[in-house]
């Protein structure tokens, strides 16, 4: 199995507890991987069952793999069998999920009646979830989940506000166990629909070659240009972060190929691994597929998912003219040279017709049948069927279309263990939702966020951007953004923001928080490939990345930016923010085609907010004061290269 393979299948956060098969077992979890994404792919086709049936069938899948491939601790050296422990843990979660399937019919009819073993199996349930999502998503998430349930259990022991009447072992067992309330709830749904049916397009279209075509087209559009093998990165990280949400995943896929390109042609490591680690992340904000979390966004909205993509179209688009604006200018400033022609690849064979047909195809169909009101799962699959067709059907050699086949058959097990991440976040971010509910505590942690501000949604709205960032430190982007959702989306709806603009604004937060020092995996991967100083590579990337911690305050307050208001007020709005995002990264990189200095960078720094900020004279402020800056920095470049002294 190839590198880019394995990128999509396992997560590297988590890698070194991974079990390395072998034999018989390897098999026979290859086919139960296989089944588990035979399964979400006829039921993206044919529609899923009902709620538990489907949830409880997704997140049993997602037990069975996880005990099999995951090791309760790390190891100097992986296992190559699955242990008789886990053996015993898989028959439990086999029969926990199993007993929910079968019992659906008297759980829908009478949830709040149950016998003793209906507690036994929910709470046997509850702990094989958050042992799994222990040993695959970390330690934080199921601490965090655990205290909610700790929280339900001892609510009458509770300081002040913070009491309540507290509830049974047997009524909690009901409600996370025999409804659709709890591990059954929402986000398990959505996962088990949605996400799980793109995670499957994702790995199609990346087997198809879809991920080598990418690199080798943005090569093609800016390899020459200055500063040509970091636009690469910018370009390749978008295109394939449109259809993989996983910025790590990202930046391994992409980073492989760009990373060594750079440093090649004199690139420091830190920049170089910052640039694939932010490009990537932005992949997640990239419509038309973006995170797992953008799915989320629509379903509790009660929107189609295509207004959640044209909400994020402009913003998802000023982040990745930040990124490679500031790219451009560090160039500039460094004297960074573009890709000569024996440097770059060879890219006509990526680029021909056939090639370019099995990759923007799918994506054109999937596009299609989302602006024709089709459901983002429906959608998702029409899209992978293309890509399969014109994939096996671009070559009518008999021996080469079995081997297609083949490779989509292998592209199905891969993807199904891809879904084992998003199978128990879902179940365990419904244990937490479900107690939020429950408890109340939601509505209090709410409370107190609006206490906290005094009513000022500037200081409401830095809170949600602490809270956001604060949980992606130890979190995936999708848990994070469920829980900061669950805590300040009220608070901020309440003070009366948008819904859609209040949780645009924590799903950007959540999602940067992967490049954005202490705890940042997209930057830990690129580092690793770059073998860089993480911690610089760090601070590197929040410097290219520093749109993304402007915009959000912007488009919360001013909608125009999410594509809400009359045509001329959008137009003019995204035109000024456009220029002020240019001057902001001209300001961090201290070039504005000519060197910046650093008195002259403040101004140019304040001169680009003005030009974000909503308002005809702040726009004008600050474009003046981007020419001003421009003007300046030119003659003093003129002048001294008279004197022979170039800046």
């Amino acid at each position: 199995m190839t590198k880019e393979k394995n990128v999509v299948l396992i997560d590297e956060e988590r890698v070194d507890c991974k079990r390395s098969l072998k034999g018989m077992q390897a098999k026979l979890f290859w086919i139960v991987a296989l089944a588990f994404g035979a399964f979400q792919f006829y039921t993206a086709g044919a529609g899923p069952f009902p709620n538990l049936i489907q949830r409880a069938i997704h997140v049993g899948f997602g037990l069975v793999l996880a005990y099999s491939y995951n090791m309760y601790r790390k190891r100097e050296r992986p296992e190559q069998k699955v242990s008789v422990a886990d053996w015993f843990l898989i028959a439990l979660s086999i029969l926990g999920t199993g007993f929910v399937v079968v019992n659906y019919d008297r759980f829908m009819l009478n949830p709040a009646s149950s016998s003793a073993l209906d507690v036994t199996l929910a709470w046997m349930t509850i702990l094989l979830i958050l042992e799994a999502s222990r040993r695959v998503v970390g330690n934080v998430f199921v601490i965090i989940a655990s205290v909610t349930l700790l929280y339900g259990l001892l609510g009458p022991y509770m300081p002040g506000i913070w009491a309540h009447k507290g509830f049974s072992f047997e009524f909690m067992a009901q409600h996370l166990y025999m409804t659709s309330q709890g591990i059954w709830g929402t986000t398990a749904g959505i996962m088990a629909t949605v996400v799980a049916t793109y995670i499957l397009f994702g790995e199609v279209l990346a087997r198809s070659g879809g991920a080598r075509t990418f690199i080798d087209l943005a090569c093609a559009v800016g390899g020459r240009a200055i500063g040509g093998p970091a636009k690469v990165a910018v370009v390749s990280s978008a295109l394939f972060g449109m259809v993989n949400g996983s910025a790590s995943a990202n930046v391994a896929v992409t980073g492989s190929f760009t990373i060594p390109m750079m440093k090649k042609l004199g690139y420091p490591g830190e920049f170089a691994g910052a640039v694939e680690a932010t490009a990537s992340t932005g992949g997640q904000l990239m419509p038309p597929i973006m995170g797992a979390a953008a799915f989320i966004i629509a379903e509790s909205l009660g929107i189609p998912y295509l207004d959640v993509m044209i909400a994020a179209a402009i913003p998802a688009g000023l982040y990745f003219i930040g990124v490679f604006m500031s790219i451009h200018f560090y160039s500039i400033r460094n004297g960074m040279r573009g890709m000569t022609d024996t440097e770059m690849p060879n890219i006509k064979e990526s680029l021909k017709p056939r090639n370019l047909i099995t990759l923007f195809v799918p994506i054109a169909v999937l596009l299609y049948t989302l602006l024709q009101g089709t459901t983002a799962t429906l959608a998702g699959f029409y899209a992978m069927v293309t890509s399969v067709v014109l994939y096996v059907l671009t070559n009518f050699k008999i021996e080469e279309i079995k081997r297609r086949l083949l490779e989509m058959v292998d592209a199905l097990s891969s993807a199904g263990r891809a879904i084992v991440l998003i199978a128990l976040l879902g179940g365990c971010a419904d244990i937490v939702v479900g107690m939020l509910s429950l408890t109340g505590l939601g509505v209090k942690l709410t409370d107190a966020i609006f206490s906290l501000s005094g009513g000022m949604v500037m200081v409401a709205l830095v809170l949600a951007m602490l809270i956001s960032l604060v949980l992606g430190m130890g979190l995936p982007t999708t848990a994070a953004y469920i829980l900061g959702a669950s805590v300040a989306g009220p608070a901020l709806i309440n003070m009366g923001l948008l819904p859609i603009a209040a949780y645009m604004f924590i799903f950007y937060f959540s999602t940067i928080s992967a490049f954005t020092p202490p705890v940042c995996a997209a930057v830990f991967v690129a580092s690793g490939i770059a073998n860089s100083n993480w911690f610089k590579t760090g601070i590197f990337a929040v410097s290219l990345g520093i749109s993304a911690f402007i915009v959000p305050f912007i488009f919360v307050q001013s909608n125009e930016l999410l594509l809400i208001g009359t045509p001329i007020n959008v137009i003019g709005s995204v035109i000024t923010a456009l220029v002020g995002v240019i001057l902001i990264s001209a300001a961090i990189m201290g070039n504005l085609k000519y060197n910046v200095s650093i008195p002259l960078r403040a101004a140019l720094f304040v001169g680009g907010l003005l030009a974000i900020y909503p308002g005809l004279v702040s726009d004008i402020i600050g474009i003046a004061v981007g020419v001003t800056v421009f003007i300046i920095s030119k003659k003093k470049w003129l002048s001294l290269k008279m004197v022979g002294k170039p800046l």
